[in-house]
């Protein structure tokens, strides 16, 4: 039962990800361009944040979304999975963060509802990003070449 409750829940997210957010996101973000291609990225030094996000993507069968790069990269820092649970967990951060934006609070309000069982974790989560340096003003096309560690010494709170 909780297995059909875990995959009808994991569908509901999907859909409403997929199929409504990131199509309705998509009109109304203007994101500046990003300037690499995968095969770029894959190219770029080991251990820059461009290498650690192609290679990751790579190991997950995901391919680089446009206008969703960034993103990526805050998934990579803050080392939060590209799952539905890493995915919650993170905008959860974000909420501690002071990044009061419509997809960041309408995921935190979904989520708190479909997956209680994640409740603490997203205290935790709400609890880092208050502590964390904000994501504002970053020039992904810059950042990328730099090494990851390094970039999380900067925004993952101790």
């Amino acid at each position: 039962m909780i297995k059909k409750i875990k995959y009808l829940r994991s569908k509901l997210l999907e859909f409403l990800t997929h199929k409504i957010a990131l199509p309705l996101i998509g009109k109304f973000r203007k994101k500046p361009k990003f300037n690499y291609s995968m095969s770029e990225l894959l190219q770029f030094e080991e251990g820059t944040l461009g290498k650690d996000l192609a290679l990751y993507l790579k190991k997950m069968n995901f391919v680089l979304l446009p206008n969703y790069e960034q993103h990526d990269c805050k998934h990579i820092i803050l080392q939060y999975e590209m799952d539905e649970a890493g995915e919650a967990r993170m905008q959860f951060y974000f909420l501690g963060n002071k990044h009061y934006s419509i997809p960041v609070i309408s995921t935190c309000i979904i989520c708190f509802f479909l997956m209680p069982e994640y409740w603490k974790q997203f205290y935790t989560d709400y609890q880092k990003g208050k502590t964390g340096k904000p994501f504002e003003e970053i020039d992904y096309n810059a950042i990328v070449h730099l090494q990851t560690n390094d970039l999380r010494k900067i925004y993952q709170p101790c």
